[in-house]
């Protein structure tokens, strides 16, 4: 019978050099940044540039719809339109234009805001603030004048803090 060796089996190591750690462990490790927002913006941040991107997409299609009913306000009249058809036309049109312009703006500059841009943030919380102000505007017209309109006022005040928010948002000191 042999007897029981109380030694391990290769005692020396077979080389000087240092073990390399395993590449999961670094990847393991973590980084700063778990979040799907951008780095540079924080999460609320990117959810308020989001909201202004959206915000810039409905009145880039409330604009052209504007357009449209500022163009064709004359042929609804028929055969007998009144004389002042063609003024009828122009605050339509006016409005139309400026929304469309305004979401237009607000469209790009969250997006420029997304992707980095230099001084993006100050142009689109400008924006953004002047989009809060006039739609807090339109929400005491449209609940001033008779009959008030409460869906509308219920979507305008809505517009009215996401835009607030985001102004905020975007034009506070970056930490």
């Amino acid at each position: 019978m042999q007897a029981l060796r109380l030694t391990a089996y290769n005692p020396s190591p077979m080389t000087t050099r240092r073990s390399i750690p395993a590449a999961s462990r670094t990847g393991a490790r973590g980084r700063g940044h778990h979040s799907l927002a951008p780095a540079h913006l924080g999460e609320a941040t990117a959810a308020a540039t989001v909201g202004v991107v959206v915000g810039g997409i409905a009145l880039v299609i409330t604009g052209i719809g504007m357009l449209a009913m500022g163009i064709t306000l004359g042929t609804r009249y028929g055969i007998d339109p009144p004389p002042n058809a063609g003024s009828l036309s122009v605050v339509p049109l006016a409005l139309g234009a400026g929304m469309l312009l305004l979401g237009a703006a607000l469209t790009a500059g969250g997006v420029a805001v997304l992707g980095e841009v230099k001084r993006a943030r100050l142009i689109t919380g400008i924006l953004s603030a002047l989009a809060a102000a006039l739609s807090a505007i339109a929400t005491i017209l449209v609940t001033v004048n008779p009959p008030p309109d409460l869906v509308l006022a219920i979507a305008l005040t809505v517009a009215t803090v996401v835009f607030a928010a985001a102004a905020i948002l975007l034009l506070r000191p970056r930490r």
